[in-house]
């Protein structure tokens, strides 16, 4: 009998040598932008990684990527994110050449530093307001095994949610490539269970991009309320570019005119989706439905297989989602912020601050 060839893009057969992923693997996570842009990036994250080797880099936000409701006269601070091997030896080698990128804890040295980055919040220290070959920058240096271990488990979602939305990627990585695969299809698969048989490709961007920032107590100081739709109508091709190829390998959804999408709502494909989901969340849904039928006293099912497909056809599915969700989200977003104000400093951090509100003050509606 022959057997069947595995499929890297749906099944993650991890291949024996990382190094070495199938042809093309991954390309829908390559955003093209323009060549000056492209340029004065990746000029910025080559000066750094000279003197600090980086293993993974990516640029986001309003400073690559075009948002609805904002002036395009302003250059808002381009933010990225540095994945490294081994954080205090990175942060020792970058406190050498550029201490003037870090608050005072930069003067306590390279182990407080990344203590400071891993035991609190999501695993990631930010030095803002950074100037790179005349570039105003803000980046965040998390290691690998923290940024893989969220693509793949959704443990804070803090950088998992980031990747649902067009990055810029400046320097690949064959392991968090694949891991941010998995975190593409995963966010994908929520969706599909959160939005009805018959939907449009924006309203499925719309709920993957929305997803990293319930939760977020940041969406109601200083962000602006639109911010998920003006990011999806801005950036409606790229969103094309990474979910149209995975779309494509899931047999349950058809694509149909005009833009419409149709998706398999049957309890056995809604069941197989959901046991995909990443641990932690299928966990958190699991914990809300046994809640739910216990305050109206209904009788829990025990058997494995019946259990998933009554959670998983539940009318209230997609509110034990976004409950769950916003659980993961919301102690790592807020201890993260809190933890902003030392790693940048006070002055900083009200700078900061003070821009977040102008920035919602003169939000175009």
């Amino acid at each position: 009998m022959r057997q069947r060839r595995p499929n890297f893009i749906r099944d993650f057969e991890v291949p024996p040598d990382m190094s070495r992923l199938p042809p093309k693997f991954g390309d829908n996570q390559h955003i093209d932008i323009d060549k000056e842009t492209w340029e004065r990036l990746k000029s910025v994250v080559d000066t750094i990684h000279h003197k600090a080797p980086i293993r993974y880099a990516f640029a986001y936000g309003s400073g690559v990527f075009a948002q609805n409701g904002y002036d395009e006269k302003k250059k808002p601070m381009v933010d990225f994110i540095f994945a490294v091997s081994h954080p205090q030896h990175w942060h020792s080698l970058n406190l050498q050449a550029n201490p003037h990128h870090y608050s005072f804890l930069g003067k306590l040295g390279s182990k407080v530093v990344t203590t400071t980055q891993e035991q609190f919040g999501a695993g990631v220290y930010f030095n803002p307001y950074v100037e790179v070959n005349g570039m105003n920058l803000k980046y965040g240096v998390v290691s690998i095994d923290t940024l893989c271990n969220d693509l793949l488990n959704w443990e804070t979602m803090y950088l998992s949610g980031r990747l649902h939305k067009p990055v810029k990627i400046l320097i690949d990585d064959p392991r968090t490539r694949l891991s941010n695969q998995v975190n593409l299809f995963n966010a994908t698969r929520v969706a599909l269970l959160s939005l009805p048989k018959k939907f449009t490709s924006e309203e499925l961007f719309t709920k993957i991009a929305g997803l990293s920032y319930t939760g977020d107590f940041r969406m109601s100081i200083g962000e602006n309320p639109n911010k998920v739709q003006n990011i999806v109508k801005a950036q409606l091709p790229h969103f094309h570019r990474l979910y149209d190829p995975l779309l494509a390998n899931l047999n349950n959804v058809t694509t149909l005119r005009e833009g419409f999408l149709e998706q398999d709502d049957s309890p056995l494909i809604r069941s197989r989706i959901f046991q995909k989901l990443p641990p932690q969340l299928k966990k958190g849904v699991l914990y809300r439905y046994h809640s739910a039928l216990s305050k109206v006293g209904v009788e829990i099912v025990k058997e494995d297989d019946q259990e998933i497909q009554s959670v998983a056809t539940a009318p209230d599915l997609p509110a034990y989602i976004d409950r769950t969700v916003h659980s993961i989200i919301q102690i790592p977003a807020m201890s993260q912020s809190i933890k902003g104000v030392a790693t940048a400093g006070v002055v900083k951090t009200v700078r900061y601050g003070m821009e977040k509100l102008g920035k919602w003050w003169n939000r175009d509606n």
